[in-house]
This record gives C-alpha cells, structure tokens and sequence, in this order.
C-alpha cells in the first residue's frame, strides 16, 4: 500500500504540540461526524497516536508522532486515493500550519 510520510517543522515543544493536535482531533471529530465512520484511535505512547478510519469509501490507517519541534504523520493510502495524495498531503500540511503557528 503506498504511503504519505508528512514530517511537519514547528517551534513548539514535543508536549504543547500534543496538547494542540488532540484539541484538533476533537474538532475534527465533531466536523466530519457524517463522513468519517469506523474512526478508532489509540495514543500507543504521551505523543504518538495510531488511527485509522474510512472516509468517502476509503480506509485509511497511520501514526501522528509529536516530537521536539516537528510533528510526524504517516499515512497508508490505498490505490485508488493516490489521486488524491497532494490534495490529501496539502490540506494536511494546511491544518497543522494553523495548528501549531
């Protein structure tokens, strides 16, 4: 399965970085609660957090890791959705700029 790997720069440290990103999640959660189904996420470590979901008939599954001034997510993205990647990885890259700004 082909894989989106964003590596995102910021100024924050490792914990207020998570601390943001849950509070993201949240709203995300709470915007896309019509097109997300079967969202299962697990914090495996205080900064690393596992998910995986399906999203317009496309399941998605990756990893968000928080670390000193960068924030990694790994995405496998099937087939079919790499038409879709540089949408995907822009309004990713887009989301975490007003995030951890």
């Amino acid at each position: 399965m082909p894989r989106l790997d964003i590596t995102f720069q910021h100024n924050l440290d490792k914990d207020e970085a998570t601390k943001r990103l849950q509070i993201k999640e949240a709203e995300i959660k709470e915007k896309h609660i019509y097109t997300v189904t079967d969202l299962k996420e697990t914090w495996t470590s205080p900064n690393t957090m596992e998910f995986s979901f399906k999203i317009y008939g496309f399941s998605l599954n990756g990893s968000v890791q928080s670390l000193e001034k960068a924030v990694q997510i790994v995405i496998d993205l099937p087939v079919a959705a790499m038409l879709f990647r540089g949408t995907i990885e822009s309004e990713i890259k887009k989301e975490l700029a007003q995030v951890l700004s």
